[in-house]
């Protein structure tokens, strides 16, 4: 295993070093080189499906948990050495940020969790996702690779989650472990509905707005055809928090786009808004002894959030949602107040279920999960680890509205889609019972944001270096420009 390991980390070197250092001949800097970024393209590929795609004769392993235990230590130093050797300091903020947020984790994991298996994999958990941002920062230096890469992994994804999803709904069958069982209500690649609902309002935005990246009908009508699909699974679903986020989302996008379109946005967004209000209050005023198909039950309870009415439980009705939620949240409150430092990894659910069985001021009813990334992230890892999330998470935002007016197709396109995932997420991340834990698709998108910082900061100084090297040759670095740098500056010529 230490002969692997050093291996992994002598041909993760290699692949950062020029192909004129180290006494390699070029071809075989260049084959490490594929190599170490079919790993790492093939890392983000699988990441989202979680454990779904088994590795035969690996005692249940997935793909993704083998990549993940070969990237564990080569990517990390691959990370350090461009920082330090090459001056590679893009984005350096955000993956500051996360860097000391996930040695927080592992410090408090050290310090206030049990070391068990339950506990250390949900720590797992977050190095996964930290790795999986590393690698979208690395892919990001190889420009047209990783746009491929990425935005090809996303919508393999989105295919396979329509595809599986529309599967259950005909056939009430699932995946894995599904908290539905027999029940004809989609979960696809997760546990329940509520996760699946929270992933599709993270993705439909970069599935509506395919189009940027080719404006040809076909793929307009594809993505529409695509966006309403993915619409309709998350109704499936019955997740209010997914159909909160894709309203949230709509306020985003009009928030960022051109002025000249804003006008139209707001209309629409309008006329979304008064659709939605007037179908909410026409179920609401339904009998409630009539019986209504499950999403649109669910969808009837949306308006308990804007008018919450507390019925005392008894043997037979039980506490609703929002008010187990709330219970959760004064509960979670205390928590992190005698506790400013954190409970450690599952932090959260060991305090829940610790006060179900002993006297509590606040009853949740037997619920031992935050429903509530932020809140969850507070009682495990403290104000420090709720801070170091919430900036990285801010500084991702901030980035990406910047971005919006940005002459690169690609990067507009991440921001005009990115910018109102996060937001929505905001309100999405409210709804599962946890994702912390087998949600790959939030690293995905935060991955996303990071290689789109990368890319308009490396990417955009190069092409500014090179249009001053127009007006003064002496300018020209010795070795020349590199084969991007030269795509730059043609295109910075032909704008002119």
């Amino acid at each position: 295993m230490s002969k692997f390991f050093f291996l992994c980390i002598f041909m993760s070197v290699v692949a950062v070093r020029p192909a004129n250092e180290g006494g390699l001949s070029l071809i075989g800097t260049r084959t490490i080189r594929g190599i170490w970024l079919t790993l790492i393209a093939l890392y983000i590929l699988t990441a989202p499906f979680e454990g779904y795609w088994i590795v035969p004769g690996f005692h249940g392993h997935s793909w993704v948990s083998l990549f993940q235990r070969i990237l564990l230590i080569p990517l990390p130093v691959v990370t350090m050495y461009c920082v330090v050797r090459y001056k590679d300091r893009f984005t350096i903020f955000p993956l500051g940020l996360i860097t000391v947020w996930i040695i927080w984790v592992l410090f408090t994991f050290a310090l206030f969790s049990p070391h068990t298996y339950y506990y250390l994999y949900y720590t797992w958990e977050q190095i996964a996702g930290f790795l999986l941002i590393l690698s979208f920062w690395y892919l990001a230096r190889f420009r047209d690779f990783s746009r491929v890469a990425t935005i090809s992994s996303l919508i393999i994804y989105y295919l396979a989650t329509l595809a599986v999803s529309l599967w259950e709904i005909r056939t009430a069958h699932h995946l894995g472990a599904s908290s539905e069982h027999n029940v004809a209500i989609p979960t696809a690649f997760f546990y329940g509905p509520n996760h699946l609902g929270a992933a599709l309002a993270l993705i439909v935005p970069f599935v509506t707005l395919l189009f940027l990246l080719n404006r040809s009908r076909w793929v307009l009508a594809l993505s529409i055809l695509l966006s309403l699909a993915g619409i309709y699974i998350l109704y499936k679903t019955g997740s209010r928090g997914g159909e909160l986020a894709l309203l949230v989302e709509a306020v985003a996008f009009a928030a960022i786009l051109p002025r000249r379109w804003r006008s139209y946005a707001l209309a629409v967004m309008g006329a979304l808004l008064v659709i939605t209000g007037a179908a909410l209050v026409f179920v609401a005023h339904l009998p409630a002894t009539e019986k209504l198909p499950f999403a649109l039950e669910k969808f009837r309870h949306l308006i308990h959030i804007f008018n919450p009415s507390f019925s005392p439980v008894t043997p037979s009705r039980g506490p609703g949602s929002f008010q187990i939620r709330l219970a959760l949240l004064e509960s979670g409150f205390r928590a992190l107040w005698h506790h400013p430092w954190g409970l450690g990894p599952r932090g959260a659910e060991r305090y829940y279920a610790y006060y179900v069985h002993h006297k509590s001021p606040y009853n949740t009813y037997g619920v031992i999960d935050a429903h509530n990334m932020w809140l969850e992230i507070a009682i495990d890892f403290g104000w420090l680890g709720l801070i170091l999330y919430t900036a990285f998470y801010g500084v991702l935002l901030a980035g990406l509205y910047r971005l919006r007016r940005h002459a690169d197709l690609f990067l507009r396109y991440i921001s005009w889609a990115g910018f109102p995932a996060l937001a929505g997420f905001v309100i999405g991340s409210l709804s599962p019972s946890s994702v912390m834990i087998g949600f790959n698709i939030m690293w995905f998108v935060y991955g996303l944001a990071v290689m789109a910082l990368y890319q308009a900061s490396r990417f955009g100084q190069i092409a500014a270096r090179y249009r001053g090297s127009a007006r003064n040759p002496t300018f020209v670095s010795r070795r020349g420009p590199t084969g991007s740098q030269l795509q730059f500056s043609r295109q910075s010529r032909s704008r002119r």
